[in-house]
């Protein structure tokens, strides 16, 4: 990448870094992904167990090696930033999301019945136990699955396992972003070929950042705010992102809405006019011709009238995939818990300051019968990259922004 040159560097003065490496066996870092052997001794320096840096970010790359991008620390001759290391040499720490384990219990590598398990799939942990997390969502059985931080678990060294829920508790929030083709981050969200040099940096496949925030914008764009990483001669912390290239894990800490829709009325309802569309729509009407879901519901029973025809549209576009869900699980009854909000409303009710919901594409529903954490398994590989899914224990999210995201809510 063309990060990590020394004249490019900004050394962190005052600002926070939170994702940290911690060496966990002495090992080397180089210039390349390469053997050690193949490395001249220029190429290659000796780090011992136990030494810890502030990372910008990080990159999968071959080998089973990891890109390090150090934050203020230089090492080898001449002093270098960007580095190689093999990656079960490390752990990538520093996370400010907690995991205790609430009642001994195990960690399994299937969210099954641990009388399914063979004994090398799962691990005895005990009550009071803590782990930091990279990661967390939502899985099947009411169960999460857990990317830990700073522990290797197992016969097999293995960081990825899957909890039962009533047995841990996680505490805290951090959003994550992952580069998931080779892209460009842009300073503005327009074709690269309309930009300077300095105003696009190439950003390799598998590079992961931690995020400030984020949030929608033009041309399937998103403008993302890195946490603690400043890329370029610019050395610029805010960059565009093209939606398709890269994924979002996690979500804002006080994203934690709680919304119910009051009960429909009976045909036809109550008429309700919309901006920028001429006719007259009832509440207790269906949305799509031959659907299921309403206008009332999309409306919090007409008291939520869209402010713009675009949110009309996001109501659409969300509405069609909610039919298609509905199928999915036979035809159960689904219950709309939110829908559109308002901004004041979303705030009101403890939504995330840049809630899809805001733009009408978003609906968190129940689906009679099935445990939010089965609806997120069930729907995950479905739904992909055409936007955010997510669950809480008491409802599934689901929104259309057009790049993936997922996140659990912690409640």
């Amino acid at each position: 990448m063309s990060v990590g040159k020394g004249q490019y560097r900004f050394l962190t003065g005052g600002c926070i870094i939170t994702m940290r490496i911690k060496v966990t066996s002495d090992t080397l870092f180089k210039l390349a992904p390469k053997l050690s052997s193949e490395l001249s001794e220029a190429e290659k320096v000796f780090v011992k167990n136990g030494t810890e840096f502030e990372i910008e970010f990080y990159t999968e790359v071959e080998g089973n090696h990891l890109q390090l991008e150090l934050a203020n620390a230089v090492l080898g001759n001449p002093p270098t930033f960007t580095w190689y290391a093999y990656k079960p040499d490390l752990q990538v720490t520093g996370s400010p999301v907690k995991l205790t384990v609430t009642s001994d219990t195990l960690f399994k590598l299937r969210p099954v019945l641990s009388s399914e398990l063979a004994d090398e799939e799962k691990v005895f942990v005990k009550n009071g136990t803590q782990f930091e997390v990279q990661s967390f969502l939502p899985a099947d059985g009411n169960h999460v699955r857990v990317a830990i931080a700073n522990a290797f678990l197992g016969p097999q060294n293995r960081n990825t396992w899957y909890a039962y829920n009533p047995d841990i508790k996680i505490d805290g929030q951090k959003i994550d972003l992952r580069v998931i083709s080779d892209t460009l981050f842009k300073g503005k969200p327009v074709l690269s070929s309309q930009l300077a040099d300095n105003e696009k940096i190439f950003v390799r496949n598998k590079t992961t950042f931690e995020l400030q925030s984020y949030s929608q914008s033009e041309g399937n764009h998103v403008r993302v705010a890195l946490s603690g990483a400043f890329l370029g001669p610019d050395k610029r912390n805010t960059w565009y992102a093209f939606g398709p290239d890269i994924q979002i894990d996690g979500t804002e800490t006080n994203n934690k809405p709680k919304d119910t829709n009051p009960a429909q009325p009976t045909d036809p309802g109550k008429a309700l006019r919309f901006p920028g569309f001429s006719g007259v729509y009832y509440t207790n009407n269906p949305i799509l011709t031959g659907g299921r879901f309403t206008w009332g519901e999309a409306t919090h029973g007409g008291s939520r009238i869209p402010v713009s025809a675009d949110v009309v549209y996001g109501m659409l576009r969300i509405a069609k995939a909610m039919e298609e869900i509905r199928k999915i699980f036979g035809n159960r009854p689904v219950r709309v818990n939110s829908w559109y909000r308002d901004p004041a409303t979303n705030a009101r009710v403890g939504g995330a300051s840049a809630s899809r919901h805001i733009v009408g594409d978003a609906v968190d529903f129940v689906i009679g019968g099935y445990h939010p954490y089965d609806v997120f398994a069930e729907l995950d590989r479905w739904w992909g990259s055409k936007g955010g899914l997510a669950s809480a224990t008491v409802f599934t999210h689901i929104d259309s922004r057009g790049y993936r995201a997922r996140w659990s809510y912690g409640f």
